[in-house]
């Protein structure tokens, strides 16, 4: 598996990795906009209304010696996050 931390060919699934420009929150983002091919500022999406960014930034920055796991639902599309050592992998299917 590639970490270049770009998005793999037709997915939403990506790595994230807490060294890079970026939250943990944008990247979700990104990969859920590359999922559904939109423009989330556009679609007037909301991610704090399924899950609160700050608290997800908080989990996995605290816990990198954990073997943390978050998954929610939001907009028709399954969103789950997996602490694989020093990155998060990002994976987002359809319901």
């Amino acid at each position: 598996m590639s970490t270049d931390n770009q998005t793999y060919q037709g997915s939403g699934d990506t790595m994230f990795s807490p060294d890079e420009d970026r939250t943990l929150s944008e990247a979700v983002l990104g990969a859920i906009e590359a999922h559904q091919d939109i423009d989330l500022v556009e679609a007037d999406f909301t991610l704090y209304e399924v899950i609160n960014p700050d608290a997800l930034e908080r989990l996995f920055r605290f816990n990198q010696n954990a073997a943390t796991t978050v998954s929610f639902v939001i907009d028709g599309t399954h969103v789950s996050l997996h602490d694989v050592g020093d990155e998060i992998e990002i994976r987002v299917t359809d319901v």
